[in-house]
């Protein structure tokens, strides 16, 4: 049995190959098992090296997806510079899919693969870690000028902030109950927060959940 439909696929690769270790492949099949445990039909592998992918049946949840992904590895970072924490370039394709049952994911076709594939090539040569590719012309522009922006925050995230963002934006916990599982307070969380611009990310989220239901649901 295989469905054809509309889908996002994530590629990704480890945004420091000199950085990969046991540990990062490990991280990333953890953070992987916890969005399993709060999202449906979300797949995930990781290729030989320093390359992942995942496929979201919900196209227009990708994005959020792809920064707990980031949260989650830059939270594990052994590094107290923000320059050196793990972290991961991301390419976000939007399109059809074929999905097979009993069929590895690196085995699978279609447009969401494809064109992720190929933006995560040309990331690598332009130096982003952040890109979403939908075919549509006007979303792909829009979307083209709000990544960069997005990943410039991302990138200022320090390990505590990634730690309350990943438990904030994952599993949807409130500050209190964040503060209680990490040993600090609600207003500390709070900060954490504040300071890593959630609120604007947040935006970026609604904005890009809003632009797929609308090119893809009509």
């Amino acid at each position: 049995m295989q469905t054809k439909n509309i889908h996002a696929v994530i590629t990704g690769d480890l945004a420091a190959s000199s950085a990969i270790d046991k540990d990062f492949h490990e991280a990333l099949h953890a953070i992987a098992s916890d969005i399993k445990e709060q999202y449906d039909g979300f797949l995930f592998e990781v290729f030989r090296g320093d390359s992942f992918q995942a496929l979201v049946r919900q196209p227009e949840d990708a994005l959020l997806l792809s920064i707990i992904i980031r949260a989650g590895l830059r939270r594990q970072s052994r590094s107290s510079s923000v320059n050196d924490a793990w972290d991961a370039r991301i390419s976000i394709g939007i399109g059809q899919a074929e999905i097979k049952n009993n069929v590895k994911l690196g085995e699978m076709t279609g447009e969401a693969f494809i064109r992720s594939g190929q933006s995560l090539d040309r990331m690598k040569k332009e130096g982003n870690r952040l890109k979403i590719t939908t075919g549509d012309e006007q979303a792909d522009k829009e979307f083209g000028a709000g990544c960069p922006l997005a990943d410039a925050i991302i990138n200022r995230w320090t390990t505590s902030q990634s730690e309350a963002i990943y438990l904030y934006l994952l599993q949807k916990k409130t500050q209190k109950e964040i503060g209680r599982e990490l040993n600090a307070t609600q207003r500390a969380i709070s900060k954490r927060l504040e300071s890593a611009n959630l609120q604007s990310m947040t935006k970026f989220f609604n904005r890009y959940r809003e632009v797929i239901k609308w090119k893809f649901n009509n």
